[in-house]
C-alpha cells in the first residue's frame, strides 16, 4: 500500500497549472472535462492535483496505456488491471491517493467544526453524546467513516451511524453485519508554516 499526498499550491503558478491541465487532457479526458466545468479555482486545482496523482501512480506502476473508469457508485478503477486498487480524496490545500493490491479507501478532511446536521449524519447517538464538543474526535470519526464507505465502494450512500470505530485497535465494524469490517490507519498533516494552528491541521484516514 502506498499513500501520496500533494499540496495544491504548486498550481498557483499559472504555467504549472496549464502544463498539468494539458497532461490531464490526454491522460484522463473525462477529468479534463470535469475540471473545465468547475468554476471555483481552488476546486479546479484540487481535482487537477488528484488527476495528476493518478497519472504519477500509473507511471510508478509502469502502466503505459491506462484506461480509467468509474463504477456505479463513482469509485475509480483501472480497466484491465483488476489487481490494482486505488482511491482519491481532496480537501482544502491537499489531494491524496492511496493504492495497492486490495480494496482500499481514503479520506482527507480539514480540522473544522461539524454543523449539527452533518454531525448527526456521521455519528450515532453514543458518539454524539461522548464527542459532540470535541472537534478533533468528530473530524477523525468523519474521516475514518468516509474512508470506510469508500473502501466498501458505496460512498455517501452508506449510513455512517451504522459503523463503530475502535481507535485503539484501528478497526471499523459495521454494526448491522451487512458489510465487512476493515482495518484503518490515520495520519495528520500540519500545513502551517509558522506556529502551530489547528486551522491548518488536516486528518487523513486509509481503510483496507
Amino acid at each position: 500500500m502506498k499513500l501520496v499526498v500533494s499540496k495544491i499550491d504548486k498550481f498557483d503558478n499559472e504555467a504549472a497549472f496549464e502544463d498539468a491541465l494539458i497532461a490531464i487532457q490526454s491522460f484522463d479526458p473525462e477529468r479534463y472535462k470535469k475540471i473545465n466545468r468547475i468554476k471555483p479555482l481552488p476546486e479546479k486545482k484540487r481535482v487537477l492535483a488528484a488527476g495528476m496523482l493518478v497519472k504519477e501512480m500509473c507511471e510508478d506502476l509502469a502502466i503505459s496505456d491506462p484506461h480509467i473508469n468509474v463504477d456505479e457508485h463513482g469509485k475509480p478503477y483501472l480497466n484491465g488491471h483488476p489487481d490494482i486498487f486505488y482511491n482519491l480524496s481532496h480537501s482544502g490545500q491537499y489531494a491524496a491517493i492511496v493504492y495497492g493490491d486490495r480494496p482500499i479507501g481514503i479520506d482527507i478532511q480539514e480540522h473544522k467544526d461539524l454543523n449539527e446536521s452533518l454531525a448527526k449524519r456521521i455519528m450515532n447517538e453514543a458518539e454524539l453524546s461522548a464527542y459532540a464538543k470535541d472537534v478533533a474526535i468528530t473530524c477523525r470519526l468523519w474521516t475514518v467513516k468516509e474512508a470506510y464507505s469508500k473502501f466498501l465502494g458505496i460512498g455517501l450512500s452508506y449510513d455512517f451511524t451504522n459503523c463503530k470505530v475502535d481507535f485503539c485497535k484501528k478497526i471499523i465494524t459495521d454494526t448491522t453485519g451487512r458489510f465487512r469490517d476493515c482495518e484503518f490507519r490515520e495520519y495528520t498533516i500540519d500545513s502551517s508554516k509558522d506556529d502551530f494552528d489547528s486551522s491548518n491541521l488536516y486528518y487523513c484516514a486509509v481503510c483496507f
